[in-house]
């Protein structure tokens, strides 16, 4: 997974930015101007590559964000039964494609009376910078439910994911 913050660069500024010119107390380039009074959709992301991306979360209402990354987040109907949680990896990298700048921030199973795995959940953060300028957050929960046998519930599942 990579690593992504949100910088509020103009546009404009792309065509001679070099990162190795960057102002260590603002995070922009050097002669930027400020941004205080720039449209929020006009912010990018770069990625700790440094790939510069258009974050699609930026310049939304949170609601708008939260219907956004709802829409975002694939088909994931139906009963799996692999050991390496692809089904969530879709997940993953329908977030990355979309651009989004997001992180795992913590994850946890859930046991039975008798301590076995009943379930895995996944704590996501979303960032962005919404239609007031401000940096945001959307937290999201992705959940697998254990759907196979009694000894093993959690040799297939099914999925849940939802973000407010």
């Amino acid at each position: 997974m990579k690593t992504i913050k949100t910088l509020k660069y103009k546009k404009a500024q792309f065509d001679t930015y070099d990162p190795q010119n960057i102002d260590a107390d603002t995070g922009l380039p050097y002669g930027s101007p400020s941004l205080e009074d720039k449209a929020p959709n006009e912010y990018f992301t770069e990625s700790s590559e440094g790939e510069i991306k258009n974050n699609p979360l930026n310049g939304k209402s949170n609601s708008q964000a939260r219907k956004i990354v709802n829409k975002i987040i694939p088909d994931v109907k139906g009963i799996f039964s692999d050991n390496s949680w692809e089904a969530i990896g879709r997940i993953w990298d329908a977030f990355d494609i979309s651009s989004l700048d997001w992180a795992i921030v913590d994850t946890e199973y859930l046991h039975d009376n008798l301590n076995r795995p009943t379930a895995k959940n996944w704590k996501i953060e979303i960032y962005f910078i919404n239609d007031r300028g401000r940096d945001t957050t959307l937290y999201g929960t992705i959940t697998a439910h254990g759907a196979g046998t009694v000894e093993d519930p959690l040799s297939r599942y099914d999925i849940t994911a939802y973000v407010s």
